[in-house]
C-alpha cells in the first residue's frame, strides 16, 4: 500500500488546527493510546504497534527521510492478541529492540486522509497527515494532500523529515 505523508510540529496549536479540521469537513473518529516498539532494520522502518492495549499490528514501511511531503510505501498485518508475546521476543531477538514510542493519537479523517494529532511523551505535539493513493491514482492523492496541507497552512510550522523514533535517537 502506498500513501503520501507530512509530518509537522504544532506545539499547542491543536485547538486551532481542530476548528480548521471542523471547517474543512473533516470527522473526528476517536483518541487512541499507541505504543510503537521500533525494531532494527536496515531496509526501512518496522515496528509492533499496541492500541488502546487491546489492538496489535506489525508495520513494516520504506519512505525517503526529507523535507516536506513523501510517498510512503508500507505493509501491515493485524496481530491477534495471544500472538503479542511471541512475536515481540522474536522480534527483539533476531533485530534488537530500538526504542518504544508513546503517544496519544487523536485521528480526524477527511476524504482519503488520515489526520493525526500526537502528543508523543518527551517529545512534544505533532500533526501527521496520511492521503492513501487509491489503485494507482497518485496524481489525485497528491492533489487532495495539497489542499489539506494548504487549507490548514501546515507548511508555516516546522516539518519533521524522519519517524518519531528518529527523534529520539
Amino acid at each position: 500500500m502506498k500513501n503520501i505523508e507530512i509530518k509537522i510540529a504544532i506545539k499547542n496549536n491543536s485547538k486551532k488546527i481542530i476548528s480548521f479540521l471542523k471547517k474543512i469537513g473533516a470527522k473526528y473518529n476517536g483518541e487512541f493510546y499507541q505504543y510503537d516498539t521500533y525494531y532494527n532494520c536496515k531496509n526501512g522502518r518496522l515496528k509492533l504497534r499496541e492500541i488502546n492495549k487491546k489492538n496489535f499490528e506489525l508495520i513494516f514501511y520504506r519512505r525517503p527521510n526529507k523535507n516536506g511531503s513523501k510517498l510512503s510505501d508500507y505493509q501491515v498485518l493485524n496481530i491477534q492478541p495471544e500472538q503479542l508475546n511471541t512475536i515481540k521476543n522474536i522480534f527483539k531477538d533476531a533485530f534488537g529492540e530500538k526504542i518504544t514510542v508513546e503517544k496519544k493519537r487523536s485521528l480526524w479523517l477527511y476524504k482519503n486522509t488520515r489526520i493525526h494529532l500526537d502528543k508523543i511523551t518527551g517529545l512534544g505535539n505533532f500533526l501527521e497527515l496520511e492521503t492513501m493513493v487509491k489503485g494507482k491514482n497518485l496524481k489525485g492523492a497528491k492533489s487532495e494532500h495539497g489542499k489539506i496541507v494548504n487549507l490548514l497552512k501546515l507548511l508555516k510550522y516546522k516539518v519533521i523529515n524522519g519517524s518519531y523514533s528518529d527523534m529520539f535517537v
